[in-house]
């Protein structure tokens, strides 16, 4: 699946140029720019600028959920421990990585709350409400999925917000030519803690 490949390529000459023209347009009416812009205009940069990456009303939501402080301490680098890696797709976990070194460039401390899930666990979720899947038709049970969340706000974040930091995480994605679905571009459930391989399915031959 080698669209599903987390790659750092390489890019430049007038593609590159024109695209990060059209960003600084969009920078200057004061809109996002699209993922697949940003990936044009910065394709070997990560992280990305981030007069590019975040622009007009956005700006409010980023200063919102920065804390650079946090950043630096202890609980942080303990949160980033919390969630068991074991059994995950090491092409997700690229894009992660980068992801988290976008954020972490911005000020915005995010950490994993869940990877892998067992059955057990997607059960007790769905009973409470917080899943519509059953066991084995969820991509965390494939280790092809995760759930991330603001290290200070948990899932607490504003529509606003979350909007913010899934165009981060899309871009980002963008940039590296890997194909990732977003919880939060869902309306039953809108899930925006939620990322995920797109197509995963065909990653998990077993899924019901």
């Amino acid at each position: 699946m080698d669209d599903a490949v987390f790659d750092d390529g390489k890019g430049s000459g007038v593609r590159a140029r024109a695209a990060k023209s059209a960003v600084d347009a969009y920078v200057q009416k004061g809109r996002q720019p699209p993922a697949d812009l940003l990936a044009l205009a910065y394709p070997d940069e990560l992280p990305m600028p981030e007069t590019a990456i975040v622009s007009g009303g956005y700006r409010e939501a980023l200063n919102s959920i920065r804390d650079r402080a946090y950043l630096m301490g202890e609980r942080y680098a303990m949160q980033q421990m919390r969630a068991d890696r074991a059994g995950m797709n090491m092409q997700l976990l690229g894009f992660l990585d980068a992801f988290q070194r976008q954020l972490r460039a911005l000020g915005v401390p995010m950490f994993v709350a869940e990877f892998v899930r067992s059955c057990e666990r997607q059960d007790e979720l769905r009973a409470a409400g917080m899943s519509k899947a059953v066991c084995g038709k969820s991509a965390h049970q494939y280790g092809l999925a995760f759930d991330l969340v603001h290290s200070k706000l948990a899932w607490g974040l504003t529509t606003q917000q979350w909007t913010l930091i899934g165009h981060i995480g899309k871009s980002v994605a963008a940039r590296g030519r890997m194909k990732i679905d977003w919880g939060g571009d869902w309306h039953d459930p809108y899930d925006p803690a939620h990322w995920q391989v797109r197509g995963w399915r065909l990653l998990a031959p077993n899924a019901p």
